[in-house]
């Protein structure tokens, strides 16, 4: 009889459930929980469902910059196959370790549209980039214009900068020529690094493509916004503007490193530390980060029925649509 052989558990999982873990013990040791339960108790329904609101339209808008970017690169795939998919990486997202499970799936399921793997994923690495330069944009502009609440959040300038600064090299190294040298002797690491950099190159170079996803980009990052505001809002909360132009934008940046489980327990213990420097409460801002989380998971199920049956779909085959 032979021993069954035990899979061994990835390190970069081990870490996001020791990292989630440590942070909800350290959380929850300084919670009231009579006054957190109170406050969901409280709950104003009517906000709350138009937070809901905010992010299926965040997902929609979305799937549309994915198009744009997809049309970029001289391929197309149906607006509502798209929007499909969009739900179910968000939904992938939300219930797998990482925070790139669903991205993954897009552009699995984007291969035949695409003619292969690597330019989907270099189509769905660019729907990421473009909302994340639309993030930092957003949080720089904030820290700028900020009033006299920015003060009191501890090292917020040194990290918009660091944030602001990683962007740009970012981009650099994309679009610079220099990296081709580096592509020829890393094998077929190298050839797909190439073809990731050719896509993103063909988008940045694109005036009216970079146009159009960096306005999307821009309207998909205020309904996270303004979706962070109804939230508060359903609390009954009133937090300085710069928590919705400068923490919400920041923290939702933080959340993209695959270092917690799909962003718990990282989201919470950001919002505690900054809502707190803005005077908001240990148990008020852990309230207003888990109702954030539970938001974008609720509006998120949808994704999961949209997923049954999509393997035998025909544009997931490659073939065309019925007539």
């Amino acid at each position: 009889m032979k021993a069954e052989k035990h899979r061994k558990i990835p390190w970069s999982l081990l870490l996001q459930i020791v990292v989630t873990i440590s942070i909800f013990v350290w959380l929850f040791h300084k919670t009231d929980w009579t006054a957190l339960t109170q406050r969901f108790l409280q709950i104003r329904i009517p906000w709350f469902l138009l937070a809901m609101f905010a992010y299926a339209v965040n997902l929609s808008a979305s799937s549309l910059r994915w198009g744009v970017i997809l049309r970029a690169a001289k391929k197309h795939a149906p607006a509502a196959w798209l929007l499909r998919l969009n739900w179910v990486g968000a939904y992938f997202n939300q219930v797998l370790p990482g925070s790139v499970s669903g991205d993954v799936l897009r552009a699995w399921y984007t291969r035949p549209q695409t003619g292969s793997t690597t330019l989907a994923l270099a189509a769905v690495f660019a729907d990421r980039f473009i909302g994340m330069g639309a993030l930092v944009g957003i949080a720089l502009l904030g820290y700028l214009f900020a009033g006299h609440a920015l003060h009191l959040l501890p090292g917020m300038g040194e990290t918009v900068a660091i944030l602001s600064a990683g962007y740009a090299v970012i981009i650099t190294l994309i679009l610079s020529p220099g990296l081709g040298f580096l592509e020829h002797r890393i094998g077929k690491l190298g050839h797909k690094l190439h073809d990731i950099r050719a896509g993103m190159g063909m988008l940045l170079r694109n005036p009216s493509a970079l146009l159009s996803t960096l306005l999307l980009s821009i309207f998909v990052q205020l309904c996270s916004i303004f979706m962070f505001w109804a939230l508060a809002h359903s609390l009954g909360e009133h937090p300085d503007a710069v928590a919705f132009w400068v923490v919400w934008p920041v923290v939702s940046l933080f959340l993209a490193l695959p270092i917690s489980l799909a962003g718990w327990g990282l989201r919470e213990g950001l919002l505690v530390l900054y809502m707190g420097s803005l005077q908001m409460g240990h148990d008020q801002a852990l309230a207003l980060s888990l109702l954030a989380g539970t938001t974008v998971l609720l509006t998120s199920l949808p994704g999961a029925w949209l997923w049954l049956g999509i393997g035998r779909h025909p544009l997931a085959k490659g073939e065309p649509l019925p007539r």
